[in-house]
């Protein structure tokens, strides 16, 4: 070790408060926690610190920030904000930045500049943030409706927040949520349903939102059952377009018996007997008193909010002649928060009292309210209504352009969605910033840049500007297009960005992917266009697991590119992509016809990539259903056609494929020379901390199968370590089929078969949470099996049913791979409890399907399980005849750790016939040609048979 390097080394720091500022590292900590600030951020916050009490103007600030760029002041309000919000700061009297009206800012807070000594070596771990709340700063005037909704949280089980929209639900809302967090032990969830139209999408949104992976047959039963395990709450936001669905939901959780919540925003009740209303009213209002001192009517909510508003955003002072102009404001917009920022915003060109005789002229034009119209509701639509018919003509429309984005968008989005009505990238810089400054845009800060999103009220009224639009449907198209374009460059992405900073980037995207898919299906769209989105999107819900809507999805666009002209590959890529969704749902015939698609159209097509994936899927499959010969004979077609071609890019896979199949045929020298040597090709070394998602998949999987052959080759310990890598790696990824995977076909029958209980159970565990979060139906019986083999072992002798059952399960659905070993495992506990008759015919009928796939690699230990049993009803000389034939069989396929097993249930007898020599001579040269694995069960056992030989002897 490099002791100069571990030195700690002297560095400049500024405190204040609890904050110590690192401008060597670009670091900000609260105490020992860092600050996650972002770039800009922290240019911004040094500059202040570094000039603390003196005036940085805005010019320097935005020049530190943003070196020889473009952009908007908005840009530095938002920065500043997010700033503020960090450093808690978000009160009307600031402790740490100041604003100086129309000139820029100033650090207010005593700065100490000291040497501190870190080491090179120091690293500050981010704390965990709260579920997927958004970042929220000070709240006004809300205190005793948060009293009520966590009163309400504590004892009820759905709470539905009720109140006109831009009322401040959802600010209400997300603030109980953070109060409520701690008693959530396995976290919050926030569902903003205001980002889909469609009913039907509700299931969609909850599992995106919960995470919940996988292709589950009803994903409504799926979500229920996810929570039902769990003590969750779940935000849902934004209910009244999609009432019906969210109250079906609604409802049914509520009539579960477990812990989770929701907590509801509408601007209608649900309406169930289970639901729990809290209405959230205006803001409070000063009293029509005149004169009233402005610190006097600053106490009030509305006018505190106005206030800070208008200092923040548009720079404006509110002195104590303004007061009265300010009150009238709150009482005309009804107290609706916002309502009042949208009045505030507009204090940069107007004074207080010229916007009130402005807003008052408005409204009295507007129709009169019809009965039974929401007052508040109308209030807000003519105050965004005013708001937008102050915008210049290139702001307004910029706001009905970006009401296309059904989630949040950046720049980019934008300049490409604006090129559809002719404007330049300076005038969308412009006009979001000036749209952000009048608070008809929302944005913040995310890494270099911002990210925008209107609010729901704002975006239905400009989307309802916009689609009266002549240009309506080439935006639409334009948006569709630029979906595609990120979703293609989504897929380059895949191959070399680290997972888990790939799943962010593109999983906020969905929403409008499923926007974009919409329009382009629907009667006025592009089919053509949509079946290349829907293509472009695979990565996203393979690398997420998001298998029911690939599913869905894919099956769609095939059936119309049938109408339409569509190129070949692009057919079988959506057919691909199919086939891998069915094939992780129930093993149907439906899954050969989808391969066979995928072969064909890569033939039409001349895709040699895609018709080895399709005969590598196919083979998958065929092992999968118990055809084992001919899945060797797809992937050996798809070796010759490598071959033929001279493309040996799709060789890994094929390999892999190949030794996999052929070890289950009993293959197993060649094959475990082919996965060591892939284990080495894709291996850790080198590698960064999170690989991307090809090279975990593929780190994963050869691993998976690498297991198998080294522990039936007799390297235990060494199937121990790869097993252990493939479940880490995976985790640490986040790719949950990946570790299902593993899990499945090689840590929890490896941990049985070497006896580790502790690790069985330790498996199963990490398996019940992967099943929990990502429903993928072949590995249920799977996991099923194991759980109920390690209830058998830790003492519950009827948890052999269970185990049945779990035969029964697989056989049923088609999952017939392996299936004599574990019909084999139950024969054991069968024989274990006594019950001789079932084990027999049980045993047999491993044999049957053993025999049937041609599986050659379990015979021999069917052999041995056969042998007992027949030892067990006193026929001894057949059982010793039947253990021969098992050490035999083990031997001639090079499966050691069979053998010894074999060769032990062997010794054992000799022992027990007085024949010690015999057992000595078969066991000892077994024993010591092991090098490994001597804490696993079969070791010890063929030891202590030595050990009784010995003495016997």
């Amino acid at each position: 070790m490099d002791e100069a390097a571990e030195r700690p080394k002297a560095e400049l720091v500024f405190s204040f408060g609890p904050y110590r500022l690192i401008p060597s590292r670009q670091i900000l900590l609260l105490e020992s926690d860092p600050i996650k600030l972002g770039g800009r951020g922290f240019e911004l916050l040094r500059l202040l610190v570094q000039r603390g009490g003196e005036l940085v103007r805005k010019e320097e600030l935005m020049a530190a920030a943003w070196p020889g760029i473009f952009v908007h002041e908005s840009n530095l309000k938002v920065n500043m904000s997010n700033l503020r919000r960090l450093l808690g700061d978000t009160k009307l009297n600031p402790s740490y930045l100041a604003t100086v009206v129309g000139r820029g800012y100033r650090f207010i807070a005593p700065v100490q500049a000291g040497i501190g000594a870190f080491a090179e070596g120091d690293a500050f771990a981010e704390s965990p943030g709260l579920g997927h709340l958004p970042p929220q700063g000070h709240i006004v005037g809300r205190e005793a409706e948060l009293a009520d909704v966590l009163t309400a949280l504590h004892r009820e089980r759905h709470v539905t927040l009720v109140g006109a929209g831009g009322i401040g639900k959802t600010t209400v809302a997300i603030a109980a949520a953070r109060a409520y967090a701690d008693i959530c032990v396995d976290g919050l969830c926030l569902v903003d349903l205001a980002t889909i139209d469609d009913p039907t999408l509700l299931p969609v949104a909850l599992v995106t939102a919960l995470g919940i992976r996988g292709n589950p047959d009803d994903s409504f039963t799926a979500i229920l059952d996810y929570l039902l395990s769990r003590r969750m709450l779940i935000i849902l936001d934004n209910c009244e377009h999609v009432l019906a669905a969210a109250t079906i939901f609604a409802r049914s959780l509520a009539l579960k018996k477990g812990l989770s919540k929701i907590l509801a925003t509408s601007r209608e009740p649900l309406s169930f007997d289970m639901e729990f209303l809290i209405r959230i009213g205006p803001l409070a209002v000063p009293d029509d008193e005149p004169g009233l001192p402005l610190q006097r009517a600053i106490s009030f909510p509305t006018v505190e909010l106005f206030a800070s508003r208008a200092l923040q955003w548009a720079g404006y002072q509110i002195s104590d002649a303004d007061c009265d102009a300010v009150v009238s404001i709150c009482r005309s917009v009804e107290g609706l928060p916002l309502a009042i920022e949208l009045m505030a915003a507009q204090l940069e060109n107007y004074s207080p009292l010229e916007l009130l005789a402005m807003f008052d002229r408005h409204t009295s034009f507007s129709n009169p309210r019809p009965d039974g119209a929401a007052p508040r509701h109308e209030t807000l639509l003519a105050t965004i209504d005013w708001s937008y018919r102050l915008l210049p003509q290139r702001e307004a429309v910029i706001f009905r352009l970006v009401s296309i984005f059904a989630d949040c968008f950046d720049l980019e989005d934008a300049v490409h969605i604006a090129r559809a009505v002719g404007l330049d990238p300076i005038d969308v810089v412009a006009g979001l910033g000036g749209l952000v400054a009048k608070s008809l845009l929302n944005a913040e800060v995310n890494g270099p840049g911002l990210r925008y999103r209107q609010l729901d009220s704002t975006r239905h009224y400009a989307a309802e500007k916009r689609r009266a639009d002549k240009a309506d449907a080439l935006i639409l198209k334009y948006h569709a297009q630029r979906i595609l374009d990120l979703f293609r460059r989504s897929e380059d992405e895949w191959h070399w960005l680290e997972t888990g900073d790939w799943t962010m980037r593109y999983v906020s995207r969905l929403a409008d992917l499923r926007a974009a898919l919409a329009w382009a299906f629907g009667a006025d769209g592009d089919v053509a266009l949509g079946i290349k989105l829907t293509v472009a999107a695979i990565p996203l819900w393979s690398e997420t697991s998001i298998l029911s809507e690939a599913q869905e999805r894919t099956e769609v666009a095939l059936k119309l590119a049938e109408g339409v002209p569509c190129d070949d590959l692009l057919k079988a890529k959506l057919a691909c992509s199919r086939a891998w969704s069915l094939f992780y749902s129930r093993m149907r015939k439906e899954i050969e016809e989808a391969w066979f698609n995928t072969i064909g159209f890569a033939q039409r097509a001349n895709s040699l990539e895609y018709e080895q994936r399709g005969l590598e899927g196919l083979a998958y499959y065929l092992m999968e259903v118990g055809k084992i010969d001919e899945a060797i004979g797809c992937l050996e077609a798809s070796e010759r056609l490598s071959a033929r071609h001279r493309d040996w890019s799709a060789a890994p896979e094929g390999d892999r494929a190949l030794a996999w199949a052929k070890a289950h045929r009993g293959d197993f020298v060649e094959s475990g020379q082919v996965l060591d040597r892939l284990a080495a090709q894709h291996s850790l070394a080198g590698k960064r901390a999170a690989m991307a998602g090809q090279d975990v998949i593929r780190f994963v999987s050869v691993r998976c199968y690498l297991t198998f052959i080294a522990w039936m080759t007799g390297r235990a310990d060494y199937a121990d370590v790869v097993t252990r890598d493939a479940v880490e790696q995976a985790g640490r990824a986040g790719h949950w089929l990946s570790q299902s995977n593993a899990l499945g076909l090689a840590a929890l029958p490896l941990a049985l078969e070497t006896g580790n209980i502790a690790l069985l159970e330790h498996y199963s565990m990490l398996m019940q949470r992967n099943m929990e979060r990502e429903i993928i139906p072949r590995w249920i019986p799977v996991h099923r099996y194991f759980r109920g083999t390690l209830s058998y072992l830790k003492g519950d002798g009827e948890a052999y049913r269970e185990v049945r059952d779990a035969i029964d399960h697989m056989i049923e659905c088609r999952y017939l791979l392996r299936i004599g070993m574990y019909i084999a495992g139950l024969a054991r506990v069968l024989l274990h409890r006594g019950l001789l008759d079932e084990a027999a015919d049980t045993i047999s009928l491993a044999f049957q399907f053993q025999e049937r796939q041609g599986e050659r690699w379990c015979r021999c230990e069917l052999m041995r399980v056969d042998a007992a049993i027949h030892h067990r009803a006193g026929d001894h000389a057949a059982a010793e005849q039947m253990w021969k034939g098992a050490v035999n069989e083990a031997r001639a396929i090079g499966a050691k750790s069979f053998e010894l097993r074999a060769a032990s249930d062997l010794a054992a007898h000799y022992i027990d016939m007085r024949r010690s020599g015999e057992a000595i001579a078969l066991l000892r040269p077994l024993y010591r040609g092991f090098s490994e694995g001597f804490d696993t069960q079969d070791l010890r056992t063929a030891s202590q048979l030595l050990h009784s030989a010995n003495v016997v002897g």
